[in-house]
């Protein structure tokens, strides 16, 4: 999963609500991931909190069972407290928010 970075979408309240600079530094996270072999679950689960260092990001998956801590320094009026999902579909992936499924 997660092979392709060809064909990523986001829908419209991400676009609206989540900074582009956030948004980018998710996708990171999972090219990262990849980058390291590290065997991908098809729902990637973010679990964004603001901070006064900056947003908090806890990125987990279920299959196999997987999670990790990380900060992102940014300035607290940019920082969201949200749940956001990227799904890989094969054909693309598509970051959203878990009430626009």
């Amino acid at each position: 999963m997660f092979e392709s970075k060809n064909n990523r979408y986001v829908t419209r309240s991400i676009a609206e609500e989540v900074p582009i600079a956030t948004q980018i530094f998710l996708w990171s996270l999972i090219d990262g991931q990849v980058s390291k072999g590290i065997q991908l679950d098809y729902l990637q689960k973010f679990e964004l909190k603001a901070s006064a260092k900056g947003q908090e990001i806890v990125h987990s998956q279920e299959e196999p069972k997987w999670s990790q801590a990380t900060k992102m320094a940014i300035p607290s009026e940019c920082c969201i407290t949200k749940t956001i999902w990227i799904i890989d579909s094969d054909a693309y992936q598509t970051m959203l928010f878990p009430e626009d499924y």
